[in-house]
């Protein structure tokens, strides 16, 4: 329950007075630091780099004196985690709450619900105390991947990421993919919005077999894809954009969908039987799970690690909270090899890593198009890319972004690398600085050819009394460097 304070502090929000918000919800720094020292990657570290857009300064140590298990099981019941200042930070953003009617009356200002969603997307990855719960929503983002700019869905991905995504992302794999199939925002971006009976789309029905839940090896023929788009005629919208299904584009004539008869004349119900043919297919939790591995673990995902995810399907119907548990309980989950961290990932996890503050401006959202990774700017329905290969590309785009951001030189971002060096008890020392901040994001010692190489670039340590900028070069370098793009 809000207390007196944040019901004031929300009516200013709504009044418009977001400095007050961003300055009340700013989270606190522990009043000292000092991150994990050492050579070797620190399990919490680890585990904390994956489960979460990146860990805040302090929460390893936090996370270790309470235990990882104690925290797992408190992100899994996310519902009980107390976000209010977070749905302060929210209260900005018009469009967020509103029903499809309402968002379909945008047509002239697409860019403002766009923008809106997108923006509340960072808000959440940034500020959210429900970390474990932003990230499994942005993996299901991906996977059920949904562009935003094509015409209705500029406005129907608002709704399709709270009532879909967001709403089952911790809960049974089946509730969510039949919430997905009945999404208008999915059905208008793959076309299904146009599969008539008498010229079947067959759009959606590829696309829910090879990216939603078989995979492309997953058993199905061009003759399943003809079929399912048959079972899914009629499966549309109305103009106000809910769900609809029209009768009368139904092919209602005999299916056979992977080998079972769909008996002709079942309306509705023949795609709604597709949906539970795909959710028994023993494809789909080992494509799914598989997919899973990739994002929390490795490029490569392990064959054991994927096979207990899948047994943890198999017993619990699906239940992705435990799915979830028992790939970040794995006995080899500590045996990860480092994982290129995409641009989205590396901009929170560098913000989160410095308490920086954002103030909700459109900066952050445009580095990240120019990097590649704007929240639902994917243009094919396969998702944003999950290895390394496809994101080593961008690094110039990286270095520059951290290196402004450490510099204090993106509009709406704050870093304050002296509050951190002040509760490190590092302000007064080059070389202590840099060492501490080194653990502090990189959550181990700087080796010290990794730290010869920051000084030989520039120059030898400041006196931090005179010469500040030149400790901020140093600090966007070691933010810059190989150890940080990784996770």
């Amino acid at each position: 329950m809000f207390s007196r304070r944040i019901f004031l502090i929300g009516s200013l929000a709504l009044a418009g007075c977001g400095k007050v918000i961003d300055n009340y919800t700013q989270p606190d720094l522990p009043d000292s630091l000092s991150p994990p020292a050492g050579m070797d990657r620190h399990p919490v570290a680890h585990f904390l780099n994956r489960a979460t857009y990146g860990p805040r300064p302090g929460q390893v140590a936090e996370v270790e004196k309470m235990g990882r298990d104690v925290w797992l099981d408190r992100q899994l019941q996310y519902k009980d985690i107390d976000d209010d200042k977070l749905e302060l930070r929210l209260r900005r953003y018009d469009t967020l709450k509103m029903p499809s009617s309402d968002l379909l009356s945008f047509l002239d200002d697409k860019d403002y619900v766009t923008n809106e969603l997108a923006l509340v997307t960072l808000q959440r990855a940034l500020y959210s105390e429900r970390q474990l719960y932003e990230v499994v929503v942005g993996f299901w983002s991906d996977h059920f991947s949904i562009y935003h700019f094509k015409e209705e869905v500029h406005f129907l991905k608002t709704v399709d990421d709270r009532e879909v995504i967001r709403k089952h992302a911790l809960g049974k794999f089946s509730d969510l993919l039949k919430a997905s199939a009945h999404s208008p925002a999915m059905l208008r971006y793959l076309d299904n919005t146009q599969n008539e009976k008498s010229h079947p789309n067959e759009n959606y029905a590829r696309e829910i077999m090879e990216l939603h839940t078989l995979g492309v090896d997953g058993g199905y023929t061009e003759q399943d894809i003809r079929e399912v788009a048959r079972c899914l005629t009629g499966w549309g919208m109305t103009d106000n954009g809910d769900f609809e299904f029209r009768s009368e584009w139904h092919d209602s004539g005999e299916k056979i969908v992977l080998g079972h008869t769909i008996p002709a004349g079942g309306g509705k119900a023949d795609g709604d039987r597709v949906l539970n043919i795909l959710l028994d297919h023993p494809s789909t939790p080992h494509f799914v799970c598989t997919k899973l591995v990739r994002r929390f673990v490795s490029d490569d995902p392990p064959p054991a690690m994927v096979d207990a995810c899948v047994q943890t399907w198999h017993s619990t119907g699906g239940e992705m909270r435990e799915v979830i548990r028992t790939l970040l309980t794995h006995p080899d989950f500590d045996k990860a090899p480092p994982k290129l961290k995409r641009p989205f990932e590396l901009v929170v996890s560098l913000l989160r890593g410095v308490n920086a503050s954002w103030d909700g401006s459109k900066n952050l959202l445009n580095l990240l198009q120019t990097m590649g990774h704007r929240p639902f700017g994917w243009t094919t329905p396969d998702g944003y890319p999950d290895t390394a290969s496809e994101w080593s590309g961008n690094m110039l785009h990286r270095w520059n972004f951290v290196l402004d951001g450490l510099a204090n030189k993106i509009s709406g971002v704050s870093v304050d690398v002296w509050e951190l060096a002040e509760r490190g008890k590092v302000d007064k020392d080059a070389r202590e600085m840099l060492r501490f901040f080194g653990r502090l994001l990189l959550n181990h010692d700087l080796s010290p050819t990794d730290e010869q190489t920051i000084w030989q670039a520039v120059g030898d340590p400041p006196n931090l009394k005179k010469d500040k900028d030149r400790m901020l070069v140093a600090l966007g370098l070691l933010a810059a460097s190989p150890a940080f793009q990784w996770r």
